[in-house]
Formats: structure tokens, sequence, C-alpha cells
């Protein structure tokens, strides 16, 4: 749920279609809102068919990940792969 998430937000008008019926077609953006809104209901009415937080969690992790991941994690990653290196190694320097 993840990747289908960050693929979403990341093209939000790609078009999709579901393998059993191609004739119809829907953006990537409205597969979110649908996803999320079943999820959503299936959460709040206690569906048991899917792990529906499971599938919420993903595909709101997926869509922060596009969002504010890579800023986050990618481009502040130095200090902490040093801290990490220092650990491994039993080194102390800076």
């Amino acid at each position: 749920m993840t990747v289908l998430a960050a693929v979403c937000t990341k093209m939000p008008e790609a078009k999709l279609a579901i393998i059993f019926l191609p004739m119809f077609t829907f953006t990537a953006g409205n597969a979110l809102k649908a996803i999320i809104a079943m999820d959503s209901a299936g959460l709040v009415l206690g569906w048991k068919f899917f792990d529906h937080a499971a599938h919420l969690g993903g595909t709101l992790f997926g869509m922060w990940y596009v969002t504010f991941g890579n800023e986050l994690i990618w481009k502040n990653r130095e200090p902490l792969v040093k801290l990490w290196h220092n650990i491994r190694t039993g080194s102390s320097k800076k």
C-alpha cells in the first residue's frame, strides 16, 4: 500500500485500470481517495475482510514519504550515518 500510495501521490493524473475490467479507467488521485475512503470506512465499521488499519497506515506513510520523507530522511542523513559508523567501529573521531 505504501508503494501504491507513493506512486499515486507522485503522479495523480496517471490513468489506472483494474486488470479484469480494463475498459474502466480512473486517475491515480481518484484511486488514492477511494482507497483512503474504503479503508477508513472499514476501520470505523469494523469490517474484517482486510486489515484496514494496516492498509490505511501504509497509504498514509506512502503519501508522507513522497511529500516530506525525501527531505527529512535523505537530505539530513549524514549525521546519523556518522553516528552509526562511530558506534560500529568504536571510533570517536568526528
